[in-house]
């Protein structure tokens, strides 16, 4: 992502002016800012300490009154989802902030300028408009080569709803595309990071889904939803992991809500392993404390607590 943000400094610093039409800025309005996609984490989510579900070896044995491991997990992929969305918006708030270099009805393009983060390549972004839907790349091309050379690093896509920025959008990078062309990224063990997301209704989406070299390992995706009220949820999927004692190991999908005063409740639903198809549920109050468990394979105390601590997220069923 730091190259990427200072491909568009350079783009910010060459171009001209800072002055925009109303034209402009439908354009500009188009791409997605960081309130569009960051997931809303609690606030006293930032005082909750923990060792966090993915650090588990041991099986999965919680009491009443403990911190909550789904509750610290949450926590931590949540920032890690926000630091992955602001790496790659950077470049385009760096956009935001300049004049168009050149500007057609339905066509807006910045540059192209020598990128000095890359030299020997030329970079460029572009914006076209076909009635509500929006398309721009982040494009680059070796200096010296003509049109038909450019590729784009990054590609977006956005359709309006009401509102501005309410709507359906989608960005991804071609990482692989970027080192046939032997252009440097930070990105090595990707070949592709895809974004989609809608914010024209509730709950609003976004969805990150990050590829690896080569296709052996399956895409890790996350997804984050948010609900009237700030009610959040993130779901994502956790392979090898040591819930109760045996022979395998067990691939989960982790499903948390919370509210905004830092409540919340976690679903793990158990894909493979020793228990697969079995179901935990666990709740937590505002100081990431457990308050209610229920474990779909324990016959003799399926649950404990009081069920009636979890708070309402029935807005996120839709």
């Amino acid at each position: 992502m730091r190259h990427l943000a200072l491909a568009c400094l350079c783009l910010a610093a060459a171009a001209c002016g800072g002055d925009f039409s109303n034209d402009d800025l439908e354009f500009l309005n188009a791409l997605p800012q960081r309130e569009d996609l960051a997931a809303k984490l609690p606030a006293s989510s930032q005082g909750r300490s923990g060792g966090g579900l993915t650090t588990r070896k041991d099986t999965l044995v919680v009491n009443l009154g403990e911190v909550s491991e789904l509750a610290t997990n949450t926590d931590e992929t949540g920032r890690d989802f926000n630091t992955a969305v602001d790496g790659l918006l950077t470049l385009l708030e760096n956009i935001r902030t300049t004049s168009p270099t050149t500007r057609e009805p339905d066509r807006r393009v910045w540059g192209p300028f020598r990128d000095k983060a890359h030299p020997g390549f030329d970079v460029r972004f572009v914006m076209e408009r076909v009635e509500l839907r929006f398309d721009y790349r982040l494009e680059y091309r070796r200096t010296g080569e003509g049109d038909a050379a450019w590729w784009a690093f990054l590609s977006g896509t956005f359709e309006a709803d009401a509102g501005i920025r309410k709507g359906v959008g989608a960005l991804y990078l071609d990482v692989k595309k970027a080192k046939e062309k032997d252009f440097t990224t930070d990105l090595v063990a990707l070949d592709r990071l895809d974004i989609d997301y809608q914010t024209k209704a509730l709950p609003t989406r976004v969805e990150m889904v990050f590829t690896p070299v080569g296709g052996l390992v399956s895409p890790t995706r996350y997804t984050y939803r948010e609900a009237e009220g700030q009610l959040g949820e993130m779901k994502f999927r956790l392979p090898s992991t040591d819930l109760v004692i045996g022979g395998k190991l067990e691939d989960v999908e982790l499903t948390t809500r919370w509210a905004p005063d830092g409540r919340g409740m976690g679903v793990l639903l158990v894909l493979d392993g020793d228990i697969k198809g079995a179901k935990y549920t666990e709740c937590w109050n505002a100081l990431g404390r457990v308050t209610f468990i229920a474990r779909s394979w324990d016959f003799f105390n399926p649950t404990l607590g009081d069920r009636a601590t979890c708070p309402n997220f029935s807005a996120l069923d839709e």
